[in-house]
Formats: C-alpha cells, sequence, structure tokens
C-alpha cells in the first residue's frame, strides 16, 4: 500500500503548527532559542466545523520562515480547535503538519480509507482547511489546505513581514 504522501501527491509540508499559550509570549522566545522572525501575523476567527459541530473558532497565528517552510504559532482563542485540544492534554509544542492539496475533498475520502477523519473543518459547506486527526498514529494533526487559499495565505503573511 502506498503511504498517505504518496497516495495524495503530497510534497513536503509547507510549514509545521506549534500551539502555544500566549503568542505575544511565544513569538520572542522562539526567536531568542531558534533564531526565528519576523514574524507574520494572522488573527482570524471563522466559522467552522469542530468534531462534527458547527463553531465560531478563532486562533492568533504567527508565521516565520524557517528554509523553505513556515513555523506558524497558533493561540486558539474562541471555540472548538485542535490547538486548544492539544493546549489543554499535552500543553505547548508541535501539533500538526500543513500540506497545500489540491483536491480537499478528495485527499479526505483517501486519507479516510487510512482511518484518520476530519477533527477540524473551514469553511463548513466545502473545507479548504481541514485537519486530519493522526494523533492515535503519529501524535499530531495533518492540515490539508487548499492551493486556492495559498495565494491570501502568503500574501497576509509576507505583508505583515515574514
Amino acid at each position: 500500500m502506498d503511504s498517505l504522501k504518496q497516495a495524495l501527491g503530497l510534497g513536503d509540508p509547507y510549514h509545521i503548527g506549534v500551539a502555544v499559550r500566549d503568542i505575544s509570549e511565544a513569538m520572542p522566545r522562539f526567536h531568542e532559542l531558534l533564531g526565528l522572525g519576523p514574524w507574520g501575523r494572522i488573527d482570524a476567527e471563522v466559522p467552522a466545523l469542530f468534531r462534527g459541530k458547527e463553531t465560531v473558532c478563532g486562533v492568533r497565528s504567527a508565521f516565520a520562515r524557517l528554509g523553505a517552510m513556515y513555523v506558524e504559532l497558533v493561540e486558539p482563542t474562541v471555540g472548538g480547535f485542535p490547538a486548544k485540544t492539544f493546549l489543554n492534554e499535552r500543553g505547548e509544542g508541535i501539533y500538526h503538519l500543513g500540506y497545500w492539496v489540491e483536491d480537499v475533498p478528495a485527499a479526505i475520502e483517501v486519507a479516510g480509507a487510512r482511518g484518520l477523519s476530519v477533527d477540524w473543518a473551514f469553511p463548513t459547506a466545502k473545507p479548504q482547511v481541514v485537519y486530519l486527526d493522526a494523533r492515535a498514529t503519529w501524535g499530531f494533526h495533518v492540515e490539508f489546505v487548499s492551493p486556492a487559499m495559498r495565494p491570501g495565505i502568503e500574501a497576509a503573511i509576507e505583508q505583515a513581514g515574514a
């Protein structure tokens, strides 16, 4: 059987997601420890599905380059979100790998056949960003992001200074 990465034609992850309790404290700490920065901030509150239930999800995010990829610091603020669950269960740390995926609905089906379920999705009607629950197998989530989201995400990061 092909790996999930092979079956979906995934490249390398474009970012590593780190759950943090306080983004304002975490940015200078990650700069001091790892030399990461400058940081591009994206803060949002969006309608989403969390474990099959509609919610409003709020996050404060900060992105910094790490070679060809990003590190994303994520502070959950409102509603259900995988980073919030991770913080409550384990404390701060890496909680997801993010990949650009051409066809998110098809990728969800392939991943589902391998035992991964959607834990979080945005938007609710036709998901363009999903977190698949791989905690039991790998200890973290896998995030699929539609390339349709890429220009807006990268523009916001670059405009903010990362």
